[in-house]
């Protein structure tokens, strides 16, 4: 996949999920989400559900808005269709008996498999890329990165 930087060379593209925001850590910050935060979206989603996607070597990212002490969770992994790092929009809902997840945007993708450990650089170069383009990734100082 090529990634163009729009940044000064000298900035160092995160390696980690709390490289990305480098502003206003105050008020926001990116982890892997913990048990707790996952086990409260698991419920049941329709069998009948269209699938948009399968992503393997997954992980779910918490986005945690300091200010209004919410969480958000993002699904990040590789794309079956598209063969390359992808993101989905806010996480509402988890069926791991059926292998689920259901997006804020209607979205139904399949799990493949579980990654482990730190995202690699592609998924976070795609998550730095999609915090610019839902609006917020200058403010919290996030590398800008477009794919």
């Amino acid at each position: 996949m090529n990634y163009e930087l729009h940044e000064n060379t000298s900035e160092l593209l995160p390696k980690t999920l709390g490289d990305i925001i480098r502003a206003n850590r105050d008020h926001a910050e990116l982890r892997l989400s913990k048990t707790v935060e996952i086990d409260a979206l698991v419920g049941s989603i329709d069998k009948s559900a269209v699938l948009k996607d399968e992503i393997g070597n997954w992980r779910l990212v918490s986005l945690i808005n300091k200010e209004t002490h919410t969480t958000q969770l993002l699904l990040i992994g590789d794309s079956r269709l598209r063969k390359h790092s992808a993101i989905t929009s806010p996480v509402v809902r988890i069926d791991f008996a059926k292998g689920f997840v259901l997006t804020k945007s209607h979205s139904v993708y399949k799990l493949g498999n579980r990654g482990l450990g730190e995202p690699p650089e592609d998924d976070l170069m795609v998550l730095c890329a999609a915090l610019h383009q839902w609006g917020s990734g200058a403010a919290l100082g996030v590398p800008n990165i477009s794919y």
